[in-house]
């Protein structure tokens, strides 16, 4: 199993309907993508962020289907421009040594397949997290 979490402190200014919208559109995901297993997303209790989502996923084809699918790129494009700070990681019980950079081959294929995400998530002003490499602006 994966556990792809994203934890997120908003911009101080992030209009309250843009930030509803956003929220709503990372719930949608977890009823919307086959792949997802279970998801929570809600307030972050524990660090310097306001909100967390977290989404449980079988295997790497069911987190390539949620990375690439409608509703996650939805959240991309209201979420991303009133995040001031975006941690994205995952946690596996897979013992396969070469799990993170499959990981992160994934991303690295999605922000190839979605350029204007990939400027997006480089436009967080704090992001930590798979798939920036390169220049997202080419």
């Amino acid at each position: 199993m994966i556990y792809h979490v994203n934890r997120i402190k908003l911009k101080p200014d992030a209009p309250s309907a843009q930030v509803e919208e956003a929220l709503e559109s990372l719930r949608n995901q977890g009823r919307q993508v086959s792949s997802v297993k279970s998801f929570v997303v809600g307030r972050d209790h524990g660090g310097d962020f306001d909100w967390g989502a977290t989404y449980v996923i079988e295997d790497l084809d069911g987190l390539w289907e949620y990375l690439t699918h409608p509703a996650t790129l939805n959240s991309d494009k209201v979420g991303l421009p009133v995040v001031e700070r975006l941690d994205i990681f995952d946690i596996s019980d897979d013992e396969d040594p070469e799990l993170a950079a499959k990981i992160e081959e994934l991303h690295r294929r999605r922000n190839e397949l979605s350029p204007e995400t990939h400027k997006m998530l480089a436009d967080v002003p704090t992001y930590l997290g798979a798939g920036l490499e390169g220049d997202p602006k080419n």
